[in-house]
């Protein structure tokens, strides 16, 4: 195992400082069209991918975010009506609910992502090859926890 030396510190901060600075310009240029925060965004993205109900739980782990945190943006996506909470079919547990869009929110997510590709776009995969992509895959995935 190479030891944790200069050049790969330097890479580490190097890595997390691009990706928040680009996700920090994305998120701008998201707000600016919309007035939407990507945080927000991106639970549209993730209901609308799953297609039907998800658990606040797995919603989390698939936003890498805290569940207190995500429980916050819940209430606000509910108050706006875009998202809704329902129980979950399971007679065992009357506790588990389900997430999903609402039709207000699942067209929104259609209107907004056209805006969020734009700006992927120019923050992003318009200065990469296809074999940068294909590099940075590599790279990502041998890195992946």
């Amino acid at each position: 195992m190479p030891r944790l030396d200069a050049a790969r510190v330097a890479a580490w901060r190097r890595l997390q400082r691009t990706a928040a600075e680009i996700e920090r310009l994305v998120d701008t240029d998201v707000r600016g069209e919309w007035d939407i925060p990507l945080g927000w965004f991106d639970v549209l993205a993730v209901l609308a991918a799953h297609g039907s109900g998800v658990r606040p739980s797995e919603l989390a782990d698939e936003l890498r975010t805290d569940r207190s945190s995500l429980s916050r943006r819940l209430d606000r996506l509910a108050e706006e009506g875009w998202i809704r909470r329902r129980p979950a079919p399971t007679p065992s547990d009357h506790r588990v609910v389900l997430v999903d869009l609402t039709p207000r929110g699942r067209n929104l997510w259609r209107e907004m992502n056209a805006s969020y590709r734009r700006s992927v776009q120019k923050r992003f995969a318009a200065r990469l090859t296809d074999a940068d992509v294909a590099d940075l895959t590599r790279v990502l995935r041998q890195i992946e926890p």
